[in-house]
C-alpha cells in the first residue's frame, strides 16, 4: 500500500501545562516520534513486517503488544488526561530504554504505564481543560519519577535516577517544541502545511535587516479587506480577480511583503515603478495596476501586488525573494480609487485567467502561520548542507539500508533531484517511509511508484539504478502539481474535506505535499476488518483513531461484498492522509532538522 480545539502551551520549566484536545487531533505524534527516537525499525514497521526475518517480525510484535497496553491504559483514565498520559509512559519508555541496559518493549507491563502516568498526574491542577504543574508539584513529581526508576532498576544510582526524572521532562518539551508550541503565549501552529503556509501580505510596522535585506516580519498592522475576491461591489462588477487591503496609514505608509519564498518576474526596470499615486478608475498606468510586484513561487503559484506607493519597490525580476522581505510600499497608483493593496494569487500559469481566491492561501486572522513548508520541488539546503545531514544521520541512526543506498550517494541524490525538479528531501524522506530504504525486489524502486496495493515490485517500473529511480519519481510528482493530471482531483478532494470541516491537515491543493497525499494515499474504500497493511481498512483506522475504533462503526469482512455502511468516511480517508503526511515530517525533522 502507499504508505506514507485547544492549543497548549510549554511555559517556563517551572509551570509547564498541557492541554488535551490537540493531541486528540495528533495523538500519534508523540506515540511514533518516542519510539522513532528508540528505533526507526518501528517506524517502517509495514516494510518490517513483510520481512521474512522472524527477529524482524518478532520486534514488530512486541511494538504492537506494547500499543495494545498503551491504548488500555488511555481509555482508563478520564477526557482530558488521556493524551497527557500517553505522553507520559512513551517519554518514559524511551528514558527506560536508554539508561536502562535491555529494557524493550515487553518490559513495560500494564502496571508501570498505570503507576507512572498516575504519578505525574497526582500533582496537577485542571482549569479550562488544562494541565498544570505548579512549582512545588514538579519537584514531588520528580520526587516519586526518581523512586520510579530507582524500583524498577535497583542497580541505578540517585543521580542517575534523578536525571532520567529531569529528562522525562525534557523529552515532554521536546514533544511540545515538535509540534510547533509557542514557548511565550501559547499559540500552536500546525506541522503540516497544506498550502496555508502563505502569510497575510502586510507587514509589520517595525522591520529588521538581516544580510542587508529588510524584513517587516513581525505581527502586521492592522488592516481591512475592502473588496473580496470576485466581489459585486460598485466597481468590481463581479469580476474581481483578488482581494483589496487597505487601512488608514496613507500612501507609503504601510510595508507590502512577500507572502512566501520565491523569484521575482515583474518588475524587469526601473521605469515600471515610478507611476504617481493618482489612481483613478481610468488610470492605465502599468496595465492598471500601477507599481507592482509578481512573485512566481516553488509550488506552480505566483503571487501579484498592485497599486504600490511611486518609487517604493525594492525588488526586480530576477532577485530571490524570502518570506516576509519587504518588497515596497502600498501606494495608490493604477486604476485605484484609494490607497490599498491589490492582491491576488495565480495557480497553473501566471495570467489572469489563472487568478483563485486568495484567501484559499492567506489569512488575516491567521498571518503569520508557522507551519513546515515541505516544498515538493525545491530544498532550502545547499547541496554542502544536504550530504553533511545525510552523513550524521547514517552516523547516528545506523540505519544499513539508509547509510548504504542514500548516504553514500548523497550528492548524487542531490543533483539528479535538483535537476528533475524535485526537492531532495522529500526523495529521501519518501523512500523511508515507503521502503525503508530498500530496494524493491532488487530494484530501485524505493518509493512504490507503480505498484497497485498488494502486488509485488515487479509490477513496478524496472529501475535499475538510483538515478532512474529518482527521475521517475519526479516524473510521478509532476502530475500533482498545478497542470498535472491529478490536478483537478486534488482540487475537488481540497474542496469536498473542507466542506465536509475535515482537519486541515489532511488536504491542500495541487502543488502542495498535503494536495499531493491526499489522492496519493489510500485507505481503502470501505471499512475492511480486520484490514491488512496492503488493503487498509481497520488496520490504519484503528491505529489513527485507537484500538477499537472499529468496533463503533459499521465494517465488513468479506472485501469484495461491503455494505454500503461500511464506506469509510470523507474525514476518514482525509485523517489517513494526516496521519501519512505526519510521518514524512517526523522523518523529515529527524534527519534534516526541518
Amino acid at each position: 500500500m502507499i504508505m506514507g480545539g485547544e492549543k497548549f502551551s510549554k511555559k517556563n520549566r517551572k509551570k509547564s501545562s498541557f492541554s488535551s484536545s490537540m493531541y486528540g487531533k495528533l495523538v500519534l505524534i508523540a506515540l511514533l516520534f518516542s519510539i522513532c527516537l528508540v528505533s526507526l525499525t518501528y517506524c517502517f514497521k509495514v516494510i518490517d513486517i513483510s520481512s521474512s526475518s522472524d527477529e524482524v517480525i518478532a520486534y514488530s510484535d512486541a511494538a504492537d503488544a506494547f500499543y495494545d497496553r498503551l491504548d488500555q491504559v488511555y481509555n482508563e483514565f478520564p477526557g482530558n488526561e488521556k493524551e497527557f498520559a500517553k505522553l507520559v509512559i512513551t517519554s518514559t519508555f524511551t528514558v527506560l530504554h536508554l539508561h536502562v541496559e535491555g529494557f524493550t518493549y515487553e518490559d513495560m507491563s500494564l502496571d508501570m504505564m498505570r503507576e507512572v502516568a498516575s504519578l505525574m498526574l497526582d500533582e496537577v491542577e485542571h482549569e479550562n481543560g488544562t494541565i498544570t504543574y505548579t512549582d512545588k508539584g514538579e519537584e514531588e513529581v520528580k520526587e516519586g519519577l526518581t523512586d520510579y526508576f530507582k524500583r524498577i532498576d535497583s542497580t541505578l544510582d540517585d543521580i542517575t535516577c534523578e536525571r532520567m526524572a529531569e529528562d522525562v521532562y525534557d523529552y515532554i518539551d521536546d514533544y511540545l517544541e515538535f509540534i510547533g508550541a509557542n514557548v511565550e503565549d501559547g499559540n500552536g501552529s500546525s506541522s503540516s502545511c497544506n498550502g496555508n503556509s502563505y502569510w497575510w501580505p502586510i507587514g509589520s510596522s517595525e522591520t529588521t535587516t538581516e544580510n542587508g535585506v529588510t524584513f517587516a516580519s513581525g505581527d502586521p498592522v492592522s488592516s481591512t479587506i475592502t473588496a473580496t475576491f470576485a466581489g459585486n461591489d460598485s466597481v468590481h462588477n463581479g469580476n474581481h480577480g483578488a482581494i483589496d487591503i487597505s487601512n488608514n496609514l496613507g500612501v507609503g505608509g504601510t510595508n507590502i511583503i512577500a507572502a512566501k519564498d520565491g523569484v521575482v518576474v515583474y518588475p524587469t526596470e526601473d521605469s515600471q515603478t515610478q507611476y504617481a499615486d493618482n489612481g483613478s478608475l481610468d488610470n492605465s498606468d502599468g496595465g492598471g495596476y500601477g507599481n507592482y510586484v509578481i512573485i512566481e513561487h516553488s509550488d506552480g503559484t505566483y503571487t501579484l501586488y498592485g497599486h504600490m506607493a511611486q518609487n517604493s519597490i525594492t525588488v526586480r525580476a530576477g532577485d530571490n525573494v524570502k518570506q516576509g522581505q519587504v518588497i515596497g510600499k502600498m501606494g495608490h497608483s493604477g486604476r485605484s480609487t484609494g490607497t490599498h493593496l491589490h492582491f491576488e494569487v495565480r495557480v497553473g500559469g501566471n495570467s489572469r485567467d489563472n487568478r483563485v481566491d486568495p484567501l484559499d492561501y492567506v489569512s488575516i486572522d491567521n498571518p503569520r502561520p508557522s507551519c513546515v513548508d515541505f516544498s515538493l520541488t525545491t530544498s532550502s539546503l545547499s547541496r554542502q548542507e544536504f550530504i553533511a545531514k545525510m552523513e550524521a544521520y547514517c552516523t547516528s541512526s545506523g540505519n544499513e539500508s539508509f547509510c548504504t543506498n542514500f548516504a553514500d550517494h548523497a550528492g548524487e541524490v542531490y543533483d539528479v533531484s535538483i535537476d528533475s525538479g524535485v526537492n531532495p528531501e522529500l526523495v529521501v524522506v519518501t523512500a523511508g517511509t515507503e521502503q525503508g530504504w530498500r530496494k524493491c525486489g532488487g530494484l530501485h524502486n524505493y518509493w512504490g511508484i507503480g505498484i497497485p496495493n498488494g502486488a509485488g515490485c515487479s509490477a513496478g517500473p524496472q529501475l535499475t539504478t538510483l538515478e532512474a529511480g529518482i527521475r521517475e519519481y519526479a516524473d510521478t510528482l509532476k502530475e500533482y502539481q498545478p497542470g498535472g493530471r491529478y490536478a483537478s482531483s486534488i482540487e475537488n478532494r481540497n474542496q469536498e474535506r473542507e466542506a465536509a470541516g475535515c482537519d486541515a491537515a489532511g488536504h491542500g491543493p495541487p502543488g502542495s505535499l498535503a494536495g499531493m497525499q491526499s489522492v496519493y494515499s489510500w485507505l481503502g474504500d470501505y471499512r475492511y476488518s480486520p484490514g491488512s497493511w496492503g488493503m487498509g481498512g481497520c488496520k490504519y483506522l484503528n491505529i489513527i483513531y485507537g484500538e477499537g475504533y472499529c468496533s463503533t462503526k459499521s465494517v465488513c469482512t468479506n472485501y469484495s461484498s461491503c455494505p454500503a455502511s461500511s464506506a469509510t468516511t470523507v474525514c476518514e480517508q482525509n485523517d489517513y492522509t494526516a496521519w501519512q503526511l505526519q510521518e514524512k515530517l517526523e522523518l523529515r525533522n529527524t534527519i534534516f532538522g526541518l
